[in-house]
């Protein structure tokens, strides 16, 4: 088989699977065959995906044993620098040089206790998708060197069927809703929101909202009404959803500041605002709603936040994965423990990022993340 046909045939497996899961680690290891042992060192590849709380998931892999696969979920997994691809573009293809030094790399405890053993060397890796609920990537790995022209030309033409195969099988295979748009709109957000008529009775929630209701804390819903564990806030809450009903001349066009505090201490903000004005007016309409509140947890949204920042202000990779940590850990000393990578690097990653941001402290860098943190339910 000629290469052309043979790539052709390759693609058809990988347009299979969208109808069939279970031939995914077939099409994997043809993909390896087709990139080539021999010409471009390609050993094994997998597709991983790494959800909204952190959990990796392995989905199809062929060529890594067993034992390998669940150490990698356990434990390995969380030092791979290839997790830093979440940052960047759909459909590049990147190898381990994008996110950290090589030299630095081979001294990581991820590649000599989980690389090495092996006899892996790099990998090719390509970002599939992502969204509020994580990224998906695929992975390929090759021993005996680097990832060169070769192995990135050969898996080139193969990156975007892989792409598409990912969304349609999800599609194909994900349950069926019934939500209008604009509830499908509603869903993604993180800000748990309840649309309200003038008695303060719930006409629509959205998942993050049925979440907190669920709790019963300090927010519950009683015959239908949305009501405030605290007297004082259920009062402000019910006379705003009375006021919203007589439109922008009864009540401000602003929302209303509501500092709610669950049972363990918790912090939320709730902002209520009348559905009176433009298009707030035809929202309300489609659910015969007056009022809207939103709630949301006073909490920073790192990863997202990253996301941006990293684009705005054109961090490379390895400073992408550096600013999210120090924001998350915080000391440079455990963030090098984090990174597993030595503390004047991150020293190093860390005055370039104040410099392309502006920022002269860590204390700026929560900030800046928490200006740029976005709305949308992970």
């Amino acid at each position: 088989m000629n290469a052309n046909a043979q790539l052709i045939s390759v693609i058809e497996d990988i347009y299979d699977t969208t109808f069939d899961q279970a031939l995914w680690n077939n099409t994997l290891k043809r993909v390896v065959e087709y990139v080539g042992v021999k010409y471009a060192g390609a050993q094994s590849c997998a597709l991983l995906s790494k959800g909204a709380t952190g959990e990796i998931r392995v989905g199809h892999q062929i060529g890594i044993t067993p034992h390998f696969v669940q150490t990698y979920r356990d434990h390995y997994g969380q030092f791979d620098p290839t997790q830093a691809i979440r940052l960047f573009d759909v459909g590049e293809i990147h190898s381990m040089k994008d996110w950290v030094p090589i030299e630095q790399y081979r001294k990581s405890q991820f590649y000599q206790e989980w690389v090495r053993p092996q006899r892996f060397e790099d990998a090719a890796s390509v970002l599939l998708e992502k969204s509020a609920d994580g990224f998906s990537y695929f992975g390929m790995i090759k021993g005996g060197g680097l990832v060169d022209d070769n192995l990135r030309r050969r898996l080139a033409p193969i990156v975007p069927h892989l792409r598409r195969a990912v969304l349609i099988g999800r599609i194909l295979h994900q349950r069926a809703t019934i939500a209008s748009p604009i509830e499908r709109a509603l869903d993604t957000l993180k800000a748990a929101m309840f649309l309200l008529d003038g008695t303060g009775n719930i006409t629509h929630t959205n998942e993050s909202g049925r979440d907190i209701l669920e709790r019963k804390d300090f927010l519950r819903a009683e015959r239908g009404r949305l009501v405030a564990a605290d007297p004082q806030l259920n009062r402000i809450l019910r006379e705003a959803a009375a006021a919203s009903v007589f439109g922008d001349g009864a009540t401000r066009s602003e929302s209303i500041a509501l500092p709610f505090v669950a049972h363990a201490g918790e912090r939320f903000v709730g902002h209520l605002l009348p559905l009176t004005s433009g298009q707030r007016a035809k929202t309300g309409t489609a659910f015969d709603a007056t009022a809207i509140l939103f709630v949301r947890k006073a909490a920073l949204d790192v990863p997202q936040a990253a996301d941006l920042i990293r684009s705005v202000f054109k961090l490379t990779p390895a400073e992408a994965r550096v600013l999210l940590t120090i924001v998350e850990v915080g000391s440079v000393s455990e963030s090098a423990k984090d990174l597993d990578v030595a503390e004047s690097t991150v020293k190093t990653h860390l005055a370039r990022i104040f410099t392309k941001t502006d920022t002269k402290r860590q204390a700026d860098l929560v900030k800046l993340v928490a200006a740029f943190s976005s709305p949308a339910r992970r």
